[in-house]
């Protein structure tokens, strides 16, 4: 089963949280992209006939169809990602091909990062990503996220720090120093809602700007 393309949302346990203050973008991004998120320590991990068993805390779990990243292991064979077939409060399930029995080992299992991007630059509440994909352009995405309500993106042929490129686009001819993604449309720490889709040359964001104040603007 292929974990290329994933999946995150702000109701995932341990999600970052978005929100109208300088940086919370780049957090949100980092750990969708380069970390992942929400570690946990199973209590055990069953294997048998193809299919790993992990047992967590209460309320430790993961999100069925979600990707995770399995490390510490014994057998080897269990580490890496997978994505999660089954899921309850206590347990999830996904496929392996190790051998029957029981896991050792110093075993984590968190959100697995969509991986195949890098963190090129880095500045005060700025960052620059690239994908890693030799078959892609491999062009620059800079998020300059020192505001409350909205980060500037642009994207770049190339670029020699986090503010220095060349080959922006858009241009300022279109816009006017890039384009905007909208994170909260509140300054504050008040939590938004959001998703983002991404493999390792693209990613999507989906973000609620309005939802900081969910239950009044939902009823309005």
């Amino acid at each position: 089963m292929t974990t290329a393309v994933k999946w995150f949302s702000s109701d995932m346990r341990g999600a970052p949280t978005l929100s109208g203050t300088p940086g919370a973008l780049i957090a949100l991004l980092d750990a969708c992209l380069i970390t992942g998120f929400g570690p946990v320590t199973p209590t055990g991990i069953t294997i048998a006939g193809g299919i790993a068993t992990a047992t967590l805390p209460s309320g430790q779990s993961f999100d069925e169809h979600a990707v995770v990243l399995v490390s510490g292991a014994t057998p080897a064979t269990l580490n890496g990602e997978a994505r999660v077939l089954t899921s309850s409060s206590t347990q999830i399930t996904f496929a392996t091909t190790a051998a029957d029995g029981a896991a050792g080992g110093s075993i984590e299992i968190r959100y697995a990062p969509v991986g195949g991007w890098e963190k090129v630059f880095t500045g005060t509440n700025k960052a620059v990503y690239r994908s890693l994909g030799v078959t892609g352009a491999r062009h620059y995405l800079r998020v300059d996220d020192a505001g409350t309500l909205f980060a500037r993106v642009r994207g770049y042929e190339s670029m020699t720090d986090v503010d220095t490129g060349t080959g922006p686009f858009p241009t300022d001819t279109i816009m006017s120093g890039g384009g905007y993604w909208w994170g909260s449309a509140a300054a504050g720490t008040a939590a938004v809602r959001w998703k983002l889709f991404a493999d390792s040359r693209t990613l999507l964001p989906a973000i609620a700007p309005y939802s900081y104040n969910w239950a009044t603007n939902i009823a309005a």
